[in-house]
């Protein structure tokens, strides 16, 4: 004769335990992404950029000048400001305009602009056409809180988006091949301008 076997019911307890272990993960795993997160421990170290990023970023109108007036074609700008145009200047200038044909197709979206207290600099538009020469007048107190105060006199070069944000700036220990290679990278990866 056969005896019949029964199967005996798990006990309850383990499958409270189960339960918790289901419903708590997904919480644990949110408390210690945002702990990891605001802590900044685990974050990487190294960037693609090699440019400065701004953080908050700033405007054109932190720089002193009005985006419908430099601006109305709506193209990412590449902003070079020297309080005195000399010879390093000038070279620039000139590394600044190679670099904007280097960036082939991309380059009729980007404009180029030197800001500069220096006067007679009408033949510097002549000898890089495309260029434009506006006063370096005053910048704000925001912009003087997140950029070094020699950039007027060292030739930093600020990026600009079509929306007038300055979000990235280059000084001159960036290369040539620095600034082309974020200016690939930004203009790739952007949808505007």
């Amino acid at each position: 004769m056969t005896q019949s076997t029964r199967m005996t019911p798990r006990s309850n307890g383990f499958n409270k335990v189960q339960m918790l272990v289901i419903l708590l993960t997904p919480l644990l795993v949110m408390a210690s992404s945002t702990l990891l997160y605001f802590s900044g421990w685990l974050t990487p170290d190294e960037r693609v950029n090699k440019g400065i990023l701004l953080t908050p970023v700033l405007q054109l109108d932190d720089l002193g000048l009005n985006l419908e007036t430099v601006n109305p074609e709506r193209q990412w700008l590449m902003v070079q400001t020297s309080a005195n145009c000399s010879a390093d200047c000038e070279q620039q200038v000139y590394l600044q305009r190679q670099t904007h044909v280097a960036l082939g197709k991309n380059e009729p979206r980007m404009k180029r602009l030197l800001l500069s207290r220096s006067t007679g600099l009408e033949g510097l538009t002549g000898q890089y056409p495309g260029l434009e020469i506006h006063p370096l007048t005053g910048v704000s107190d925001t912009f003087r809180e997140q950029v070094p105060g020699q950039f007027s006199e060292q030739n930093y070069v600020f990026i600009v988006d079509p929306l007038g944000n300055i979000p990235l700036y280059f000084t001159p220990a960036n290369t040539f091949n620095d600034q082309l290679d974020d200016l690939k990278k930004l203009l790739k990866l952007s949808t505007i301008g």
